[in-house]
């Protein structure tokens, strides 16, 4: 899996899009294992998205660069290995490795999310089951990648609605939620807009440069609480939602093979309570207790619910 990565990683770094149906017969997999692999990808806070429609495909944000304080040493390294296993050899593959060890022995890199100029990846998602989100998703896209001002309708979570012209600058991920950090013209200042909230995008002629800006956004949500750890018993059906979820390297078969065991670090709320619950009798939650609990409360609810009818 790892050689396919990089050779999928190589692919879209050297072309503007590649389709999914390319990348499967390159490399050999079905088209969803490829997407699986963009929601690997973007797990390792590589910008990797899809767009959908003619000229559409799978791509990486046109100022993505491997640089200098994105990646330890060591990873640098690991990069570089599996880079130059891969068969047969190409005059790419060969650029790559030697732009590889050319930064190998610089500094770690920094905590936190990755910072470039287009995107803050701070988890991971896909916008392939939500098409009205990656239609708005592109065209803010296509709009800052022509430093075109876009006007758009706004709603905000208590409910008023406003419309406002404003230039993206950078996209960010967080929690499962994508957002555009954009200068608005309204307010004259920068601002953090939920591209799920937005109704209506417009392209204007009005066309704008990026300056040099702070990155000045608080995505803290009250309703977050704490992180727990939980253990996970898996059935086939949830498998790949759940890899999705925890990620990938978080699931694996339990010893006697008849189901999967996951593993991993999330926020005590109701949000991951009633995403939980929503996996039925395919995942059973085994830790903490208190969720344990929580999760069957909510299913004996559920159950006398449905008994009333």
């Amino acid at each position: 899996m790892i050689e396919n990565l990089f050779t999928m990683l190589i692919e879209l770094l050297n072309n503007d899009v590649v389709t999914a149906e390319e990348l499967a017969a390159k490399l050999e997999v079905s088209q969803r294992t490829v997407y699986r692999y963009v929601d690997v990808l973007s797990g390792a806070h590589i910008p990797v998205y899809c767009q959908k429609g003619r000229g559409g495909g799978i791509m990486i944000g046109d100022d993505f660069k491997l640089g200098a304080n994105y990646f330890t040493k060591d990873e640098l390294q690991l990069i570089a290995t599996a880079v130059d296993a891969i068969q047969p050899k190409t005059d790419k593959i060969a650029t790559v490795i030697k732009k590889l060890s050319a930064i190998k022995n610089v500094r770690s890199a920094s905590q936190g999310g990755f910072f470039n100029e287009d995107f803050v990846v701070d988890n991971a998602n896909t916008l392939l089951s939500n098409p009205k989100l990656a239609a708005k998703f592109d065209a803010l896209a296509t709009a800052k990648k022509e430093k075109r001002t876009v006007r758009i309708s706004y709603h905000n979570r208590v409910g008023e609605i406003s419309e406002r012209d404003i230039q993206p600058y950078a996209f960010v991920l967080s929690n499962n939620n994508w957002y555009v950090y954009a200068n608005c013209l309204r307010d004259k200042a920068l601002r953090l807009f939920k591209i799920s909230r937005i109704t209506h995008i417009i392209l204007l002629d009005v066309r704008y440069q990026i300056p040099a800006y702070e990155k000045e956004w608080n995505l803290w949500d009250p309703t977050q609480k704490e992180k727990v750890r939980i253990t996970l018993n898996v059935k086939e059906p949830a498998r790949y939602d759940v890899e999705e979820w925890l990620g990938i390297e978080n699931v694996t078969r339990s010893q006697d093979g008849r189901h999967y065991i996951a593993q991993g670090e999330v926020y005590d709320n109701e949000t991951t309570l009633r995403k939980l619950a929503g996996f039925g009798a395919d995942v059973e939650v085994m830790l903490p207790l208190s969720l344990r609990n929580s999760v069957a409360d909510l299913h004996s609810q559920a159950s006398e619910m449905y008994s009333d009818k």
